[in-house]
């Protein structure tokens, strides 16, 4: 009888142990999900727009702000002089306008590639969630198996202890 009683605290030990492994994951998974959804939000990804993620990314959507602005903005100015060697960008004669003209291109280049960088991103994100994901309903089986086995232990004890209850002659 003391056996079932033990197995029904150590089974009660493991579930709560799992359950807040359950909800650590939980919570990992909805930042990734907060941080996808802020990337794919945004035309451009500024240090701004990363204020309100978790501290477990705010690192990594830190080094992606900086990385994709930079990036993208190379990719851009050499699109640009690429454009202006094959003669696509025509000579207006008026400084302001053909600033204005540029200034377009570049704009119109860099979020293009804007667009490239957080695509590549968003697929590693998606990555990273499903494996997360895969995580936790490992956790939630385990969790499920283990709440049969209390619910199984818990009868055993019921039934242990009115078997060796005494009956006074009743």
């Amino acid at each position: 009888m003391l056996m079932a009683f033990w197995m029904v605290q150590r089974l009660t030990r493991e579930i709560n142990v799992l359950e807040r492994q359950a909800m650590q994951v939980q919570t990992r998974l909805s930042h990734y999900q907060k941080y996808a959804s802020v990337l794919g939000g945004s035309s451009i990804l500024t240090l701004g727009n990363v204020a309100g993620i978790s501290a477990e990314l705010l690192p990594r959507a830190t080094m992606f702000a900086q990385y994709s602005d930079q990036v993208s903005s190379m990719s851009a100015m050499q699109n640009l002089q690429a454009m202006k060697y094959m003669g696509r960008v025509p000579y207006t004669g008026n400084p302001t306008v053909q600033y204005q003209m540029e200034m377009s291109a570049f704009r119109s280049f860099k979020e293009q590639s804007m667009k490239a960088l957080k695509q590549q991103e968003a697929q590693a994100l998606n990555e990273k969630e499903k494996e997360i994901q895969l995580e936790l309903n490992d956790i939630e089986q385990r969790l499920n198996m283990k709440r049969r086995q209390l619910e199984t232990t818990k009868e055993l004890a019921n039934r242990e202890a009115q078997e060796s209850a005494p009956r006074f002659g009743l």
